[in-house]
């Protein structure tokens, strides 16, 4: 004897008693469509959790192209900008060293420091380095939105009892990190579809994929390369202050008659190499070289640390301390991005939004839902039947519209829509 409880089209529940003796088997029948439902259902949910995830992970790329395009802008600006300073006092000494066209070389030196004042005053300005701090940290604030969610940390620690809340949330947080930079211009203009990353829930797959990647590839590779500019920026100064000392002394000692000629050019040269010397310090004090190198070097210290001092009791989401070492690295590499931004800038009171607030759930009302035709409300005599024949029904026997109608099933059935 079998008792069941159906949910009619008309919205009545019954209560029905089989005697037949294939009830088992109508019953085995009824377990396997059951199973093969809740299958397809979870594979569903699989694919939406990960589309989902996939648009925050584009938000965060699309931002980093943006600041690479910033950085790009501001960095080739700097260049250039020596550059184009360093030609036109050469220039402008040449002018007074050759016999012939010294109008032409002393109006191209002039023309060439004109230009390099021009992209420092016009280019190189503080908005275009805010602009430049900003998409970046935006990047990285939605990145670090999505490793806290992919390592089940507070305030996504939920996922396994409420996997649309927490989903919800990232959605809603990253939304309000992006939507709080504004560079339209560039970011909607921006597209890198690199897959998101993998579920971070153990302490191997979090080490390996999080903070080895930060140690190895960016912290350490960036330092030693920031390094290695900051000192050839030094060397080429010391040489360049060297050589213009070299040049000052000469212009003034007594020497044989034969090679006087040849010191009297060199001397001229003096001030070409003072004003190079003065525009390649400036370039490395903007730059910041060093001062980025040694917070890289520390913060590759710090996650080390973390790292080596991982408890055997943090080995997974939900153990005890999992929460606090997985945000004590996430700390770290938000504070380091601080830094960096401080360096950046020259703003030392700088602090950057580091998240977005936590908003407040809201209830979910049927008319935010999306209507699906196909999806399975309930069971009747006659079987399976989906949302469409309910909608039907309420069509046809309680008069409504259809749209009433489709409200009234997604009221009915808010887990489903």
């Amino acid at each position: 004897m079998t008792v069941s409880s159906i949910v009619a089209r008309d919205g009545s529940t019954t209560t029905r008693t089989d005697n037949n003796s294939n009830s088992l088997g109508a019953n085995l029948g009824h377990d396997i469509i059951k199973e093969k439902n809740a299958k397809a259902n979870t594979a569903t949910d699989d694919r939406y959790v990960e589309r989902i995830l996939q648009s925050q992970w584009e938000k965060h790329r699309r931002w980093a192209l943006v600041a690479q395009k910033r950085k790009l802008k501001v960095e080739t600006g700097r260049i250039l900008k020596l550059a184009l300073i360093s030609v036109g006092a050469v220039a402008q000494v040449a002018s007074t060293q050759l016999v012939k066209n010294k109008s032409t070389a002393s109006m191209f030196g002039g023309a060439c420091i004109a230009v390099g004042t021009y992209i420092k005053n016009q280019v190189l300005t503080e908005e275009e380095t805010a602009k430049m701090v900003q998409s970046f940290a935006t990047s990285q604030a939605i990145k670090t939105e999505v490793y806290k969610f992919r390592a089940q940390v507070t305030p996504y620690n939920q996922f396994k009892s409420k996997p649309d809340e927490a989903l919800n949330l990232l959605r809603k947080r990253c939304t309000t990190i992006s939507d709080s930079t504004k560079d339209e211009k560039f970011y909607m203009t921006r597209q890198d579809s690199r897959p998101a990353p993998g579920w971070l829930d153990t302490a191997e797959d979090y080490i390996e994929k999080r903070i080895d990647v930060m140690v190895n590839n960016v912290y350490q590779q960036r330092g030693r390369l920031l390094e290695r500019r900051s000192a050839f920026c030094h060397n080429c100064e010391n040489a360049l202050l060297t050589l213009s000392a070299a040049a000052s002394i000469t212009s003034t000692t007594q020497l044989p008659a034969a090679i006087q000629n040849a010191v009297t050019i060199l001397s001229g040269w003096g001030g070409a190499f003072t004003t190079i010397s003065a525009a390649l310090a400036h370039h490395v004090a903007k730059e910041k070289f060093s001062d980025i190198a040694v917070k890289y070097f520390e913060a590759a210290n710090k996650l080390q640390g973390v790292k080596d001092g991982w408890p055997s009791r943090a080995s997974m989401a939900g153990a005890p301390e999992w929460e606090k070492q997985v945000n004590k690295s996430e700390d770290i590499i938000l504070s380091t991005l601080e830094e960096w931004a401080k360096a950046k800038t020259g703003d030392e009171d700088l602090h950057l939004e580091k998240s977005a607030p936590t908003p407040v759930p809201v209830k979910k009302e049927p008319k935010k839902m999306v209507w699906k035709p196909d999806v399975i409300c309930g069971t009747d005599e006659s079987g399976f039947y989906p949302a469409s024949d309910r909608m039907q029904w309420l069509m046809d026997n309680a008069n409504m519209t259809e749209t009433d109608a489709q409200n009234k099933v997604m009221a009915e059935f808010p887990e489903i829509f």
